[in-house]
Protein backbone atom coordinates (compact mmCIF):
# COMPACT_ATOMS: atom_id res chain seq x y z
CA UNK A 1 0.00 0.00 0.00
CA UNK A 2 1.38 3.60 -0.78
CA UNK A 3 0.46 7.10 0.67
CA UNK A 4 0.20 9.96 -1.37
CA UNK A 5 1.67 12.50 1.12
CA UNK A 6 0.12 16.42 0.09
CA UNK A 7 0.64 20.13 1.60
CA UNK A 8 0.13 23.10 0.46
CA UNK A 9 0.96 26.84 1.05
CA UNK A 10 -1.82 29.12 -0.31
CA UNK A 11 -2.59 32.90 -0.38
CA UNK A 12 -4.69 32.33 2.21
CA UNK A 13 -7.01 30.08 4.33
CA UNK A 14 -10.60 30.92 2.07
CA UNK A 15 -10.47 28.67 -0.57
CA UNK A 16 -12.87 30.75 -2.26
CA UNK A 17 -11.07 34.18 -2.81
CA UNK A 18 -7.50 32.41 -2.04
CA UNK A 19 -5.33 29.78 -3.98
CA UNK A 20 -3.03 27.10 -4.08
CA UNK A 21 0.29 28.72 -4.76
CA UNK A 22 2.78 25.62 -4.01
CA UNK A 23 1.95 21.78 -3.73
CA UNK A 24 4.56 19.23 -2.22
CA UNK A 25 4.00 15.09 -2.24
CA UNK A 26 5.66 12.27 -1.21
CA UNK A 27 5.01 8.74 -2.22
CA UNK A 28 5.35 6.52 0.59
CA UNK A 29 5.40 3.13 0.47
CA UNK A 30 3.87 1.54 3.80
CA UNK A 31 5.17 -2.02 3.22
CA UNK A 32 8.94 -0.93 3.29
CA UNK A 33 8.22 2.68 5.10
CA UNK A 34 10.45 4.25 2.92
CA UNK A 35 9.98 7.20 0.13
CA UNK A 36 9.86 6.15 -3.51
CA UNK A 37 9.30 9.67 -5.09
CA UNK A 38 8.82 13.26 -4.48
CA UNK A 39 8.24 16.32 -5.83
CA UNK A 40 7.54 19.89 -5.36
CA UNK A 41 6.46 23.15 -7.75
CA UNK A 42 5.04 26.47 -7.19
CA UNK A 43 1.81 27.56 -9.05
CA UNK A 44 1.35 30.63 -10.98
CA UNK A 45 -0.27 33.46 -9.03
CA UNK A 46 -0.38 37.23 -9.05
CA UNK A 47 0.45 38.30 -5.46
CA UNK A 48 1.07 36.16 -2.31
CA UNK A 49 -0.48 37.85 0.98
CA UNK A 50 0.85 35.26 2.77
CA UNK A 51 4.23 35.33 2.21
CA UNK A 52 5.40 36.22 6.02
CA UNK A 53 4.13 32.70 6.23
CA UNK A 54 5.03 30.52 3.66
CA UNK A 55 8.00 32.81 2.69
CA UNK A 56 7.23 32.46 -1.07
CA UNK A 57 8.09 35.80 -3.10
CA UNK A 58 5.27 37.15 -5.50
CA UNK A 59 7.88 37.44 -8.25
CA UNK A 60 8.95 33.97 -8.18
CA UNK A 61 4.85 32.63 -8.72
CA UNK A 62 5.83 34.32 -11.90
CA UNK A 63 8.29 32.71 -13.16
CA UNK A 64 7.42 28.62 -14.01
CA UNK A 65 6.68 28.61 -17.59
CA UNK A 66 3.11 27.10 -17.73
CA UNK A 67 4.27 24.17 -20.00
CA UNK A 68 6.68 23.02 -16.63
CA UNK A 69 3.50 23.63 -14.51
CA UNK A 70 1.46 21.55 -16.04
CA UNK A 71 3.98 18.76 -16.73
CA UNK A 72 3.90 19.18 -12.64
CA UNK A 73 0.79 18.74 -12.53
CA UNK A 74 0.48 15.59 -14.63
CA UNK A 75 3.47 14.28 -12.82
CA UNK A 76 1.10 14.51 -9.63
CA UNK A 77 -1.81 12.88 -10.95
CA UNK A 78 0.47 9.82 -11.67
CA UNK A 79 1.97 9.79 -8.38
CA UNK A 80 -1.96 9.98 -7.17
CA UNK A 81 -2.63 6.72 -9.75
CA UNK A 82 -0.11 4.56 -7.71
CA UNK A 83 -1.64 5.59 -4.44
CA UNK A 84 -3.86 3.85 -2.16
CA UNK A 85 -5.06 7.18 0.51
CA UNK A 86 -4.33 10.66 0.03
CA UNK A 87 -2.58 11.49 3.74
CA UNK A 88 -2.25 15.45 4.91
CA UNK A 89 -1.86 16.90 8.22
CA UNK A 90 -4.74 19.13 9.20
CA UNK A 91 -6.54 16.96 5.91
CA UNK A 92 -9.82 19.26 6.08
CA UNK A 93 -7.64 22.19 4.80
CA UNK A 94 -5.94 21.04 2.15
CA UNK A 95 -8.59 18.74 0.81
CA UNK A 96 -10.75 21.87 -0.08
CA UNK A 97 -8.72 23.07 -2.78
CA UNK A 98 -8.33 19.92 -4.81
CA UNK A 99 -11.70 19.61 -6.12
CA UNK A 100 -12.92 18.57 -9.94
CA UNK A 101 -12.76 22.51 -10.95
CA UNK A 102 -9.71 23.57 -9.46
CA UNK A 103 -7.30 20.78 -8.85
CA UNK A 104 -8.82 17.92 -10.44
CA UNK A 105 -5.21 15.38 -9.93
CA UNK A 106 -5.66 13.03 -6.26
CA UNK A 107 -7.17 10.21 -8.14
CA UNK A 108 -6.37 6.58 -8.17
CA UNK A 109 -5.56 4.35 -11.65
CA UNK A 110 -9.60 4.14 -11.79
CA UNK A 111 -10.17 7.93 -12.05
CA UNK A 112 -12.07 7.43 -8.66
CA UNK A 113 -10.90 10.10 -6.13
CA UNK A 114 -8.80 8.84 -2.85
CA UNK A 115 -10.14 9.18 0.33
CA UNK A 116 -8.06 11.38 2.49
CA UNK A 117 -6.66 10.65 6.19
CA UNK A 118 -5.34 13.23 8.67
CA UNK A 119 -2.00 12.87 10.82
CA UNK A 120 -3.70 15.27 12.72
CA UNK A 121 -7.55 14.40 13.87
CA UNK A 122 -7.65 10.69 12.48
CA UNK A 123 -4.05 9.66 13.82
CA UNK A 124 -3.16 8.55 17.26
CA UNK A 125 0.10 8.80 17.02
CA UNK A 126 2.59 6.39 20.11
CA UNK A 127 4.30 9.87 21.44
CA UNK A 128 1.47 12.55 21.05
CA UNK A 129 0.75 14.83 24.08
CA UNK A 130 -2.91 15.69 22.85
CA UNK A 131 -5.93 15.43 19.92
CA UNK A 132 -4.84 17.77 17.34
CA UNK A 133 -1.10 18.56 17.81
CA UNK A 134 1.00 20.24 15.64
CA UNK A 135 2.96 19.11 12.78
CA UNK A 136 6.23 20.49 14.40
CA UNK A 137 5.36 19.13 17.53
CA UNK A 138 4.32 15.71 16.84
CA UNK A 139 7.94 15.75 14.73
CA UNK A 140 9.63 16.82 18.25
CA UNK A 141 8.07 14.06 20.14
CA UNK A 142 9.04 11.80 17.91
CA UNK A 143 12.91 12.82 18.50
CA UNK A 144 12.97 14.49 14.31
CA UNK A 145 14.88 17.71 14.24
CA UNK A 146 13.14 20.96 12.71
CA UNK A 147 15.67 22.68 10.36
CA UNK A 148 12.53 24.42 8.09
CA UNK A 149 8.80 24.84 8.11
CA UNK A 150 5.71 26.04 6.31
CA UNK A 151 7.05 24.98 3.17
CA UNK A 152 5.27 22.55 1.05
CA UNK A 153 7.47 19.88 0.62
CA UNK A 154 9.22 19.91 4.10
CA UNK A 155 5.74 19.38 5.70
CA UNK A 156 5.29 16.46 3.46
CA UNK A 157 8.86 15.01 4.51
CA UNK A 158 8.00 15.77 8.02
CA UNK A 159 5.35 13.37 8.03
CA UNK A 160 6.81 10.10 6.24
CA UNK A 161 9.81 10.87 8.82
CA UNK A 162 7.30 10.14 11.16
CA UNK A 163 6.22 7.17 9.47
CA UNK A 164 9.82 5.94 9.64
CA UNK A 165 9.89 6.54 13.14
CA UNK A 166 7.24 3.63 13.99
CA UNK A 167 7.59 -0.03 14.02
CA UNK A 168 5.28 -1.42 11.21
CA UNK A 169 2.56 -2.83 13.34
CA UNK A 170 1.90 0.86 14.47
CA UNK A 171 2.03 1.99 11.04
CA UNK A 172 -0.52 -0.35 10.00
CA UNK A 173 -2.78 0.48 13.20
CA UNK A 174 -2.47 4.31 12.28
CA UNK A 175 -4.12 3.73 9.13
CA UNK A 176 -6.49 1.00 9.72
CA UNK A 177 -7.46 3.83 12.76
CA UNK A 178 -7.97 6.77 10.10
CA UNK A 179 -9.71 5.31 7.69
CA UNK A 180 -13.01 3.94 10.07
CA UNK A 181 -16.18 6.02 9.11
CA UNK A 182 -16.19 9.40 10.61
CA UNK A 183 -18.85 11.70 11.69
CA UNK A 184 -19.68 15.14 12.82
CA UNK A 185 -20.02 15.77 16.43
CA UNK A 186 -20.96 19.24 18.45
CA UNK A 187 -19.66 18.50 22.06
CA UNK A 188 -22.10 19.52 24.61
CA UNK A 189 -20.05 21.23 26.59
CA UNK A 190 -20.64 24.26 29.12
CA UNK A 191 -18.90 27.92 28.77
CA UNK A 192 -17.03 26.42 31.88
CA UNK A 193 -16.02 22.85 30.68
CA UNK A 194 -14.96 24.15 26.79
CA UNK A 195 -11.85 22.92 27.82
CA UNK A 196 -13.05 19.35 27.76
CA UNK A 197 -13.60 20.35 24.02
CA UNK A 198 -10.47 21.50 23.04
CA UNK A 199 -8.68 18.97 25.06
CA UNK A 200 -10.47 16.13 23.06
CA UNK A 201 -9.25 18.27 19.65
CA UNK A 202 -12.63 19.75 19.29
CA UNK A 203 -12.29 23.30 17.14
CA UNK A 204 -14.63 26.40 17.86
CA UNK A 205 -17.07 27.19 15.23
CA UNK A 206 -17.63 31.00 15.76
CA UNK A 207 -20.24 31.32 13.46
CA UNK A 208 -22.41 28.74 14.53
CA UNK A 209 -21.18 28.94 18.59
CA UNK A 210 -19.96 25.59 19.16
CA UNK A 211 -17.07 22.75 19.34
CA UNK A 212 -17.77 20.46 17.02
CA UNK A 213 -14.86 17.83 15.01
CA UNK A 214 -15.41 14.53 12.90
CA UNK A 215 -14.52 11.60 14.93
CA UNK A 216 -14.83 8.08 14.67
CA UNK A 217 -18.20 6.76 16.30
CA UNK A 218 -16.95 4.30 18.53
CA UNK A 219 -14.33 7.52 19.74
CA UNK A 220 -17.02 9.59 20.42
CA UNK A 221 -18.50 7.54 22.64
CA UNK A 222 -15.75 7.34 25.15
CA UNK A 223 -15.07 10.86 25.35
CA UNK A 224 -15.71 12.36 29.20
CA UNK A 225 -18.77 14.85 27.48
CA UNK A 226 -21.90 14.04 26.01
CA UNK A 227 -21.92 15.16 21.91
CA UNK A 228 -24.29 14.97 19.06
CA UNK A 229 -24.05 13.61 15.66
CA UNK A 230 -24.77 16.64 13.12
CA UNK A 231 -23.63 14.62 9.84
CA UNK A 232 -22.66 11.39 8.85
CA UNK A 233 -19.64 11.37 6.65
CA UNK A 234 -19.84 10.34 3.06
CA UNK A 235 -19.20 7.14 1.95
Amino acid sequence: MNLLIIDTETTGVDAAQDSVIEIGAVLYSCPYQTTLFQISFLLCAQDNPAEGINRIPPSALKCLPAELQQQSLQMLQSMAAQATYVVAHNADFDRQWFDDIRLPVLKNSYRHPLKWLCTMSDMTWPRQNRPGESLVNLALNHGIGIGSAHRALTDCQLIAELFNRITQDELASLVKQAVRPKAFFRANVSYDDRHLAKEAGFQWYGQEKMWARWIAKEDAARLPFSVACLMEAAS
